[in-house]
């Protein structure tokens, strides 16, 4: 037998009971109240007849007090005394009180809706207003703007034929004779990076280790074979050196940065297992990327829509925060600009920022993609937008997630069963209140 849910079942009756009766109290208070101001009426209208002031005829009373000494103490309960007065009012009521636990204290409906309650899902912390929605559009629309110029590569600003491309080409000067470069029979021509795992900034290891050990290494497909190629000297036959891993590191650091800014730069990271790839048609994708100028700097600087949008969004709401970090102090605070500095540098609630970073670079994606499906020109594909809108999904993601968790809803409810105990306090002080003001001015005429 479970006593504690007797009890409990117990006290709600009697709640029950308490409810009703106080409903029918109300019910007569209000018959009462009606009768009262007719009564009063009436005896206005009396003293109305007799020519007498009500209130100077007023009969005062003398304030009858209670001796809180002589008032009936009352008496507490044991635990097992309450449980017995329990036990026997819950059998009068025809209750089987052996068989009682916890599920008779709630109903199957009663637990539903509170389930319900306590499961529904957090709402968003801040909104958008107007200046956040025309911040995204004019983000989004420069970033547009700079992803149509620059994914031409061969656009007047940065082709390879620009003076921007020919001043950075200057930059390109390394050693020759390292294994990087071998050129022999399927490995040679202006294109030869894209060629070979040599020039894959993702396979760096392996690009050192050919330098260390003076011997290039490579996959070359004939009759759609694949075949192993290890070449200890170069095209011409002179023989590769073979150096220390310290200078071997230096030297492919070099020659990579080098390479860069060169006017076919170098290939997209990973690009070698495209070319190493079984399937001639993802071979033939992969060089014709390369080809037409889906390498590293263009990559780069087709970036820079990216920083843009960035650069607009994070000053925008830089600002925003800053502005409402000031507005929340009076003239007599304590205001503290290094907390506005703070403010501006790294404002707060990163959640709105994410969606409208999120918004403003999916749209620029969107174009970007529509333009690759049109023009069918895939070496144009902007993989900064891309890598952007994967990171801040992401972020949203995991940001509403973290909002509708478990943790997320028992912080809400006790915050929002805490609220409502000081609504009800506050309630039941002011009634009071009332209560005391109104016997306080009740005089009998």
């Amino acid at each position: 037998m479970d006593k504690d849910s007797v009890i409990l079942r117990y006290l709600q009756a009697e709640v029950k009971d308490s409810e009703h009766e106080m409903s029918e109290l109300k019910k007569v208070n209000e018959r009462n109240e009606k009768s009262l101001g007719n009564i009063d009426a009436k005896m206005d209208e009396v003293y109305a007849r007799l020519k007498m002031n009500r209130k100077t005829a007023a009969i005062k009373h003398a304030a009858v007090k209670t001796d809180s000494a002589a008032a009936c103490p009352v008496k507490e309960l044991s635990y097992d005394q309450l449980y017995q007065k329990a036990k026997s009012s819950l059998e009068s009521r025809g209750l089987d009180v052996d068989s009682m636990d916890y599920h008779d204290l709630v109903s199957q409906r009663e637990l539903d809706e509170i389930t319900n309650q306590l499961n529904k899902p957090l709402t968003q912390r801040e909104k958008w207003d107007k200046g956040d929605f025309v911040a995204v559009f004019v983000a989004a629309s420069v970033g547009s703007l700079a992803d149509i110029i620059l994914s031409n590569r061969n656009n007047k600003l940065t082709g390879q034929d620009s003076d921007f491309s020919k001043w950075l080409d200057q930059f390109h000067k390394h050693e020759g004779g390292d294994p990087l470069d071998y050129q022999g029979p399927g490995f040679g021509g202006g294109y030869h990076r894209g060629l070979s795992k040599s020039h894959d900034v993702l396979r760096f290891i392996e690009a050192i280790l050919m330098i260390k050990n003076g011997r290039f290494e490579g996959i070359r497909y004939m009759d759609g074979i694949g075949q192993k190629v290890v070449s200890t000297v170069n095209q011409y036959g002179t023989p590769y050196e073979q150096l220390g891993l310290i200078e071997a590191i230096l030297k492919y650091a070099k020659h990579m940065f080098a390479d860069l800014f060169s006017t076919c730069s170098l290939p997209f990271p990973g690009s070698s297992f495209l070319v190493e790839s079984s399937s001639r048609d993802i071979r033939k994708l992969a060089a014709s990327m390369y080809q037409n100028g889906f390498n590293l700097k263009n990559i780069m600087i087709q970036s820079l829509s990216t920083i843009l949008v960035e650069v607009i969004l994070r000053i925008y709401f830089a600002v925003k925060s800053y502005k409402k970090y000031k507005n929340e102090f009076e003239m007599e605070d304590d205001y503290s600009n290094i907390e506005a500095v703070k403010r501006f540098i790294k404002p707060e609630n990163k959640e709105k920022l994410n969606e409208m970073l999120l918004m403003a670079h999916s749209i620029v994606t969107a174009v970007n993609i529509g333009k690759v499906v049109i023009k069918k020109s895939p070496w144009e594909i902007n993989v900064t937008e891309i890598f952007s809108v994967i990171k801040y999904a992401a972020a949203v993601i995991k940001s509403a997630a973290d909002r509708n968790s478990e943790y997320g809803k028992l912080i809400r409810n006790s915050h929002d069963i805490h609220e409502r105990w000081e609504q009800l306090a506050s309630e039941f002080s002011l009634e009071e209140s009332e209560k005391d003001s109104a016997l306080k001015e009740l005089v009998i005429g």
